[in-house]
């Protein structure tokens, strides 16, 4: 996550929706000395929330895909929100009840299939022309390397980025590695590498400071082909003719 009273009750066209959010907002603005604080919903792609604050004014745009989740779900986001903005900010943001549902199959079954959608650069396919995700993801778990991940999603992406040969959106469940890899001239494990760092990442789960820390890093070096794959990496990001 990137991560005066106001009266809204009278607010021509505002949703229940809309009213519960600025209501949650104001109320946990309020115990962090926030007087002036108006919130929205925002059609993000990724799961994030942006805000701008002054003094004790702020004026924050909350990811869409908590409208349908409470009050209590709610409140729990606006606390976690302002403890991180206030003073003396926190680093966690998500209570623990925000992180089980985030994990809840109701939360993905209604929050993945959006996320896919705003999501341009995906081939919404697991075979390619030349591997295949799912089977590579089945040898990592034949060699227990990974867990299987519940309503994880796996998919090429259209383009073929060398810079960012696979990313992984740890709430939506949504792994993607870049087209560029999907070929016969690449070898099965440098695929196969690149989704194991990604299903680390949701194995990992939601956390803060450094994705990539020493404990990930160590983990990292355990696929049996780390080193070749490594170096695979590093020709196609350093070949600008690698197409």
């Amino acid at each position: 996550m990137m991560l005066t009273e106001v009266s809204y009750w009278g607010v021509s066209g505002m949703s229940d929706r809309d009213r519960l959010l600025q209501e949650c907002f104001v109320q946990a603005g309020a115990e962090h000395g926030f007087t002036d604080v108006s919130a929205s919903w925002e059609r993000f792609k990724e799961f994030k929330a942006t805000w701008k604050r002054r003094s004790a004014s702020a004026e924050l745009r909350i990811t869409d895909y908590m409208k349908d989740s409470g009050t209590e779900l709610i409140s729990d986001l606006a606390r976690g929100i302002f403890g991180r903005i206030g003073k003396g900010g926190s680093r966690e943001i998500y209570s623990e009840r925000l992180k089980q549902h985030f994990l809840s199959p109701e939360f993905i079954q209604r929050n993945q299939p959006l996320y896919l959608k705003r999501s341009r650069n995906l081939a919404y396919c697991q075979k390619g022309r030349a591997h295949d995700l799912q089977g590579l993801q089945e040898d990592l778990l034949d060699l227990g390397l990974v867990r299987r991940a519940p309503h994880a999603y796996l998919t090429w992406t259209k383009g073929e980025n060398r810079q960012r040969v696979g990313y992984c959106s740890v709430i939506m469940r949504v792994v993607a590695v870049s087209r560029v890899l999907d070929r016969m001239d690449v070898p099965s494990y440098v695929p196969s590498y690149v989704l194991y760092h990604e299903l680390l990442h949701l194995e990992n789960g939601l956390r803060f400071g450094s994705y990539h820390d020493r404990e990930f890093r160590e983990r990292e070096r355990i696929h049996p082909h780390h080193e070749e794959a490594e170096r695979w990496l590093r020709k196609i990001v350093a070949d600008p003719q690698f197409r």
